[in-house]
């Protein structure tokens, strides 16, 4: 144990005396936060829609025939739950709720109303839904249905968990688990790649400690600066743009600590291939290019091709960024917290056994 503490109070000295790195760590996330949350814009397709109405129903049939034909919109495996608590558990985006008795029946009593209940903890696919839907019902109606009354139905959209659409409250926690990831991936990486440059490895490898107080030493410091950088970048969220935080704060460290795994691993992994500085961060960039393209963090993972999509469900980012969000916005539940958790422990462990296996202690 005191070797293991030797190792953590030897890297937060190193990282003391190098002021430029400490900077870079501590200051530059916030700049990049305060810039990209205000800086992206994308389309949405593929939405989950769900439809709560009698099952003869005409119209309201043809409005989700249509809607899935468009594209946008994509069926949901039968669920056993409403449509107003898939869309509050997270299994659909948007639920179309019929007047009683159904819609048909409520035009042609001319009383045509219908409300759109909309997921808004993304709200790339929050601002699209409402405009598709729209056009779709509007196209059925005066060519399907040859209703041209001018403005039949009355729309009554609810927006959840982010009801004025901020796109902030949707790309903060986003960032935030991406510089984690960034954070840890780097400074471990790095870190073990300086000690192979320098030569010093040969001395830590050769001295009479295993493996796991050299990993422990290496990585536990840089967790401890991952959770002050996303404190930092959450406490930004909070006090510059009003960001709610709806979720159990145990949950959100918990979900930090599993995260950890994974990408504390793949550093150490990573590192095992590299003999220098540079070649570390040629693979880091790779890595953290391909862990964000595929995480859904920024760009919605269900505008990928499905293959794409079974591989983002492997990647740790994807889950992290998942619950990060959802934490936040939402108030998770603990099943969605232990689904996600679950996927990151797993990867975490796998990821580590090859990582540990690769590791050597001899010269």
């Amino acid at each position: 144990m005191s070797t293991l503490l030797g190792f953590i109070k030897k890297e937060l000295i190193a990282l003391r005396r190098d002021p430029i790195m400490l900077a870079a760590i501590l200051i530059l996330p916030i700049v990049q936060v305060i810039i990209l949350s205000q800086a992206i814009t994308f389309e949405a397709r593929n939405l989950r829609l769900v439809i709560d109405t009698i099952p003869d129903d005409t119209i309201m049939t043809r409005v989700y025939d249509h809607a899935l034909g468009s594209g946008w919109f994509k069926k949901v495996a039968p669920l056993q739950k409403s449509a107003v608590e898939a869309v509050q558990a997270g299994e659909a985006d948007v639920a179309l709720i019929a007047p009683k008795g159904g819609l048909t029946r409520s035009l042609i009593r001319g009383e045509g109303e219908l409300q759109i209940l909309i997921d808004a903890t993304n709200v790339l696919k929050a601002q699209s839904i409402e405009g598709y839907l729209q056009g779709i019902i509007s196209g059925v109606l005066t060519q399907e249905m040859h209703i041209s009354t001018h403005n039949p139905i009355h729309f009554s959209t609810r927006l959840l968990f982010n009801p004025e659409l901020n796109t902030q409250w949707f790309l903060i926690p986003a960032i935030s688990a991406v510089l984690v990831l960034m954070s840890l991936l780097t400074l471990i990486s790095v870190s073990i790649a300086r000690e192979k440059e320098n030569g010093t490895i040969e001395t830590l490898i050769s001295a009479p400690i295993s493996k796991y107080d050299i990993i422990l030493g290496k990585t536990i410091p840089y967790i401890f600066v991952a959770f002050v950088n996303m404190f930092l970048i959450q406490t930004v969220g909070w006090f510059f743009f009003d960001m709610s935080f709806n979720g159990s704060f145990l949950m959100f460290v918990l979900s930090f600590m599993a995260f950890c795994l994974p990408a504390t691993a793949t550093a150490v992994w990573l590192a095992t291939y590299t003999k220098t500085q540079q070649q570390a961060m040629l693979g880091l960039i790779i890595i953290i290019f391909l862990a964000l393209m595929l995480s859904g963090a920024f760009f919605p993972r269900e505008n990928m091709p499905e293959i794409l999509q079974w591989i983002s469900y492997i990647n740790p980012l994807t889950h992290y960024t998942y619950l990060v969000r959802n934490i936040i916005l939402k108030g998770a539940g603990w099943d969605y917290f232990a689904e996600h958790v679950g996927v990151l422990l797993l990867s975490g462990t796998i990821i580590a056994a090859i990582a540990l296996k690769r590791f050597k202690t001899t010269l």
